[in-house]
This record gives C-alpha cells, structure tokens and sequence, in this order.
C-alpha cells in the first residue's frame, strides 16, 4: 500500500522516505500517555498555532507575559494543553521553567507535557519538510483505537532540566542502547521521560539529520550536501529559531 512520502515530488533517499512514513502514521497512533485521537489532535493544533493572533503578538512583545488573551485554537485541545503546543510552535527560543510549572499546575501529568511537546515537534518538523520539497501536506491518517498504557518510568529523575529525565546511568537494559554516542547525551536525554515517544522522534531526527552526529565525521555521509553545507544550514536555523540548546 502506498504511503504519504511515497509519491513526494522529488527523488528521497529510501530511508529518509521510510522514516517520513512512520512519522506520518505515528501521528495518529496511541502513544504512551496520548490516545491516537488525542495525537493527531495535537499535530493539527501545532498546524493551527502558526495563525494564531496572541502567538504573533507575544513573539513581538518583549517577554511573552506581557500579552494577555486567548489562544485562536480549534478547541479540540484543554487550553494548558493548546498553551504548550502553541508556544512550543511560535515561539521555543523563550520557553521558561515558568512556562512548564504552568502547564503542571494547570493539570497536566509531567509525561503528557513531554508526549505533547515531542508530537507537536514531529508534525512541525514533517511539515517544515514537506513544504520545502513542494509537497502538498499529505491528508492524516485515522486515529487508531485503544488507550495509552500511562506507564511512569520510576528511573526518571528531575534534572539537569525542568523535566524529569532518564540519566544514561539510569537506563535500563531495555533503554540503554538509546546512549550509544556519548557526545550528544543532553540533547537526546531532553524528552527521556516517555522513552517510546523519545524513540519515535529521534527515528526522524536521525534521518533527517545525522544518527551519531560526532564533530570528526565530516566525509563519507549518505547526503546530498556536505557536513559543513549541513552545520551552516543548522546554525542558521538555530539562530533564527531562536534553539540555544
């Protein structure tokens, strides 16, 4: 059966397509705090943020407390749960330990924030993506059936961050491959807290970027570009997005 990438416009490396199709799919799938309904939900809100007049205002304003109003959502979503997806979207270069013990005292579990925010990333991301090639935005898939299983990993600690975190000497067998690069901990550690839904964005990000992206690897990628033509590209995005991770 085809599948949304198989029919994209221009020629994708088989694994990059592949990762794009899982991506796609998964986005309706139940996930491990997040019911399938409740996912595609959420990407369609990360879509809807892009147009939203109070986002627009708070990235003008000087600190994003300084607005006041609603978020135009498309009130699927409760509001901490649109607030998250909405300033995750708009505006991530100002995301604050303020913003996250909001969205906990507004009443979101710990784990949905991080399921939230990993799966609004992904239909950024896909999207981003799509539009680069040309591509019309493929329609979504069903929303699968079932309930998340909830399960909070107890080797989840608060720190170095907000969020509570698998630390590498934490993992369990089942969960230890995941720090197989020892120069890229953080930055993969960050959405640790629900380790399938860390699986699943980081099988994007590791086609669409490089799987073990270690300073000395600079010939011999599977790219269309060169790794310093990549570096460039991701600095620039960096500094314009505002990722000063």
């Amino acid at each position: 059966m085809a599948q949304a990438y198989d029919g994209a416009p221009v020629a994708l490396r088989p694994d990059l397509r592949d990762a794009l199709n899982r991506t796609h799919e998964r986005l309706a799938q139940t996930g491990s705090w997040l019911s399938g309904r409740q996912r595609l939900d959420v990407a369609t809100e990360a879509r809807n943020a892009w147009d939203c007049p109070l986002c627009q205002a708070s990235r003008e304003a000087l600190s994003p407390y300084t607005v006041t109003g609603d978020h135009a959502s498309l009130g699927r979503l409760p509001d901490r749960w649109v607030d998250v997806i909405h300033r995750v979207v708009t505006d991530p270069g100002r995301l604050s330990a303020r913003w996250y013990h909001d969205a906990l005292d507004g009443g979101m579990a710990e784990d949905e924030i991080i399921e939230v925010i990993s799966v609004a990333v992904q239909a950024v991301v896909i999207d981003c993506f799509t539009a680069g090639i040309g591509m019309d935005r493929p329609a979504p898939p069903p929303a699968s059936p079932g309930e998340p299983d909830r399960k909070h990993p107890a080797e989840a600690k608060t720190g170095p961050g907000w969020a509570a975190t698998i630390a590498p000497r934490d993992a369990g067998p089942d969960f230890a491959d995941f720090y197989d690069n020892e120069s890229h901990f953080y930055i993969r550690r960050s959405l640790t807290l629900v380790p399938d839904e860390t699986r699943r964005l980081w099988d994007l990000l590791n086609h669409l970027y490089l799987e073990d992206p270690r300073v000395f690897e600079l010939d011999g990628l599977e790219r269309g570009i060169s790794r310093a033509q990549i570096e460039f590209l991701a600095a620039r995005a960096s500094a314009l997005l505002g990722c000063y991770y």
